[in-house]
């Protein structure tokens, strides 16, 4: 019993090592002596461990560097390879549906985004979704990508139990405590992870960063609802029950608009771009049954009304929310996601401009308000960010890659 006991300590050891090193040239090129003075483990064992993740794939040698003041042979560079497989990475909302395959770094390799109809029965769209996947691979096999697709994220507004893989409730959509990821694995045969998208927005930054944010990042995700998520020393935070940091329903106005949870004046009510949408309609009927984007291209043409809603009411109760936020969190940085930083970074003065009139403490006005240089696609590329995440775990690594 002894024995095995120090067997499994050693292959534990052995595998911690491994992702370590894996994690260090994952942040940036590096020779094997760069790692073992980084780990503090000897070359051997380095040598050993990077000659198995270049044999699985994971790392490959770019050629040599430059040799050290004291002279010698030049030192061989490592890299991490991102395109060995690919994510499939799924986001929807009651709108639409979006589909990619994403590398493990977050490009995004095929993309495809349709309408979307929401059943009652949860499986009806799912089943959908479930064929899209396996379309955009067979187009993906057809153009040369011939990778394997290791892992599924799914990014869902609304209450996601992330260890149970169900979600338990979205205001945008009729299921509640629906299995989906259960459900999905049954068919696409992958492990499967659930994720709320604000939260997945959330891992993007983080990804990016590539280990920047070592104090705190709070990220702010505005599309048809608004979605905030909160990292602490580079780990996003959950709550006891998945379901921390929804500030999308703090009231910060209690005689303002209705919101689809019942209350009045919440926080998505007033700054989302659903409200933004409802506002402007309030002032002229004909910017009804626009798309976000036609009415952003109104804006880029000069639209007066436009402007006056974006700066004057969005802009103006983002700037409110924020505040509260950072007076709440005081983060290193508050990045805002989503398709409203498409306007430019005249909205971005603004929401700052507010925040700042409305924040005293001298503390909190060092936190960076600034837009997201990702959000492009952002809630796949966070769906796809959940797994990259996890494939740099000690826990859930050997999950994915087998």
């Amino acid at each position: 019993m002894d024995g095995t006991r120090k067997m499994i300590s050693k292959n534990d050891m052995k595998e911690r090592n491994r992702m370590s090193i894996l994690k260090t040239i994952r942040r940036g090129v590096c020779s094997r002596a760069d790692i073992s003075a980084t780990l503090g483990l000897s070359k051997p064992a380095v040598s050993a461990l990077v000659d198995e993740l270049i044999k699985e794939g994971l790392v490959y040698e770019t050629g040599r560097g430059d040799s050290t003041e004291a002279g010698g042979k030049k030192p061989i560079l490592l890299d991490f390879q991102a395109n060995v497989s690919m994510i499939a990475a799924v986001s929807f909302n009651n709108k639409h549906y979006e589909v990619a395959l994403v590398d493990l770094v977050g490009v995004v390799k095929l993309y495809v985004k349709k309408e979307i109809h929401i059943y009652d029965d949860y499986r009806q769209t799912i089943d959908l979704i479930v064929q899209e996947i396996r379309d955009l691979i067979q187009v993906a096999r057809e153009q040369g990508h011939q990778q394997p697709v290791i892992a599924c994220g799914v990014a869902i507004r609304g209450l996601v139990d992330t260890k149970m893989g169900i979600m338990r409730y979205s205001s945008a959509m009729p299921w509640k405590d629906a299995p989906i990821e259960d459900y999905m694995k049954q068919s696409l045969d992958i492990p499967i992870f659930l994720e709320n998208d604000a939260r997945a927005g959330t891992y993007v930054e983080l990804l990016n960063s590539n280990g920047a944010y070592s104090n705190s990042l709070v990220c702010v995700s505005v599309g048809l609802g608004i979605g905030t998520g909160v990292a602490i020393g580079n780990e996003v935070y959950r709550g006891a029950f998945d379901g921390a940091v929804n500030l999308a329903h703090a009231t910060i106005d209690h005689d303002g608009p209705l919101c689809r949870c019942g209350n009045r004046g919440c926080w998505e009510a007033l700054a989302s771009i659903t409200a933004f949408s409802e506002e402007l309609v309030r002032r002229d009927g004909k910017y009804a049954d626009l798309e976000f984007t036609e009415i952003l291209n109104l804006y880029h043409e000069g639209d007066a009304v436009v402007a006056d809603v974006l700066f004057n009411y969005t802009g103006y109760w983002l700037g409110v929310g924020i505040a509260n936020i950072l007076q709440t969190f005081n983060p290193e940085v508050l990045i805002i996601q989503g398709e409203l930083t498409f306007v430019g970074p005249e909205l971005e003065r603004k929401i700052t401009e507010v925040v700042h009139q409305r924040v005293k403490s001298a503390v909190t006005k060092r936190s960076v308000i600034r837009f997201s240089e990702h959000s492009e696609k952002l809630q796949v590329r966070g769906a796809a960010a959940v797994i990259s995440q996890y494939f740099f775990s000690d826990s859930h690594h050997r999950l994915i890659w087998k």
